[in-house]
């Protein structure tokens, strides 16, 4: 099978738009749903939202042990192929979520629920192996002078997921339309179809056949012309030297455990604070639509400004969120959170994967940014975990919105110190 044809239009723009479709749905169903399918377990089942958050928990810790493997497997055989593996993957996992059922009599035991961490755990192996990761090594593949504007149109998909599929998932899931089994089912059907999108469409390269390189077309400058970034590429080996590598890492780490965090416990904190649990996802959805404006401006703003000025910026903004996340009690509140949250989260997620290509280069490109998700998993298995504890023993998620809210604010200011490497070949000549 060929790939599509598009007309005239410099072909990575619709491979762009294609990933920001896959990551769409990827994410909304997922990462952008997991307060509702806790809810909808808590409901049934009984259990903890401690216990249930073990999954989420267990699926990050799962990422990032493999996300350095699924670096090394798309430097080797493509990100298509992987990305194609990982959507079947995810249908697997919404399959047997239809299954989950207390296993044994006692809903508080640890692993009552210990069907729906498995099934969680492959839908979020899944995404991980069909979604960001893939998605921005073949971005990064075919952009240079444009890297940050096209890589945020990819990452709108989880902000476009989360604001349009969420507030559908909420009505679905409901007992009264689909029920959550019925909901995850169809979520399945719907992944064993988006291979084909994926084969058609998508191609690792510009040097793929009927295309032709970035530069030598007059159709990939929308805005002005420029001369294209110089860049080099470095090896992984070569780029975990580097302290930037580790800052960047970190820094990236802190604003990402604020978005885990919130997935997992937003819509239940508004919830909890008064809001019925339609109109908190309507409110994460619009955080998360505002995000998608946030994200474009974000890859414009960062082919003009210093990115590392602009990461500490909107990390900041997005820690703010965070904190007055803790005061909403109304609609008027959430919507302020909305606003802040979803402009600092949405500017910032495309920057920081721009800039760790500015940084290292495309050559390897996809084990970076796989080793780059070992700190990123670390601090998001903590912060939905952390929040987890303190709610159970508080009664309300003050404080560990307070605590990580905080550690995301710290983290912004590492992007401060980064410095671009010098290539090693310059350093020995």
């Amino acid at each position: 099978m060929g790939a599509l044809k598009f007309g005239k239009l410099y072909y990575g723009w619709w491979i762009a738009l294609t990933a920001l479709a896959i990551n769409a749905f990827l994410s909304g169903p997922t990462y952008g749903s997991t307060g509702l399918w806790i809810d909808s377990l808590e409901k049934e089942f009984g259990w903890g939202r401690t216990q249930l958050a073990i999954a989420f928990t267990l699926g990050q810790f799962e990422s990032g042990i493999v996300g350095p493997f699924v670096g090394y497997f798309i430097d080797k055989i493509g990100p298509k192929r992987v990305a194609m593996m990982g959507v079947a993957i995810v249908a697997s996992g919404f399959l047997l979520l239809t299954q989950t059922a207390p296993i044994g009599d006692n809903p508080s035991a640890i692993f009552s629920p210990l069907i729906f961490y498995i099934a969680f755990s492959l839908i979020m192996l899944g995404n991980t192996m069909g979604g960001f990761i893939p998605m921005m090594v073949i971005t990064n593949n075919w952009f240079t002078r444009y890297r940050s504007l096209a890589m945020a149109v990819v990452t709108l998909g989880f902000s476009l997921g989360t604001f349009i599929i969420v507030p559908i998932m909420a009505l679905l899931i409901s007992p009264n339309v689909l029920g959550w089994r019925n909901a995850s089912l169809l979520v399945a059907f719907i992944a064993i179809i988006l291979p084909i999108l994926l084969w058609k469409v998508v191609q690792d390269e510009p040097t793929a056949p009927n295309h032709v390189r970035q530069f030598k077309t007059k159709e990939n400058i929308p805005f002005r012309k420029t001369k294209p970034l110089k860049t080099f590429d470095f090896t992984i080996y070569e780029a975990i030297k580097e302290k930037s590598f580790w800052f960047m890492g970190v820094g990236h780490g802190a604003s990402a455990m604020l978005t885990a965090t919130m997935m997992v416990h937003l819509i239940l904190a508004f919830n909890n604070q008064g809001l019925s649990l339609e109109l908190s996802a309507l409110m994460w959805g619009i955080a998360m639509g505002i995000g998608g404006i946030g994200q474009l401006s974000g890859g414009i703003i960062g082919d003009y400004l210093p990115k590392e000025v602009c990461n500490w910026f909107f990390g900041a903004l997005q820690a703010l969120g965070v904190f007055i996340a803790v005061f909403v009690s109304n609609i008027f509140l959430a919507i302020i959170f909305a606003i802040v949250y979803g402009i600092g989260f949405g500017a910032r997620a495309p920057l920081t994967t721009s800039m760790r290509g500015e940084y290292f280069g495309r050559k390897s490109f996809g084990k970076i940014m796989g080793v780059s998700t070992i700190p990123m998993t670390v601090l998001c298995v903590a912060g939905p975990w952390i929040t987890s504890i303190l709610y159970e023993r508080t009664g309300n998620y003050e404080s560990g919105f307070l605590l990580i809210g905080t550690a995301g604010l710290i983290g912004s200011f590492l992007f401060l110190i980064c410095r671009k490497p010098v290539h090693p070949s310059l350093k020995s000549s």
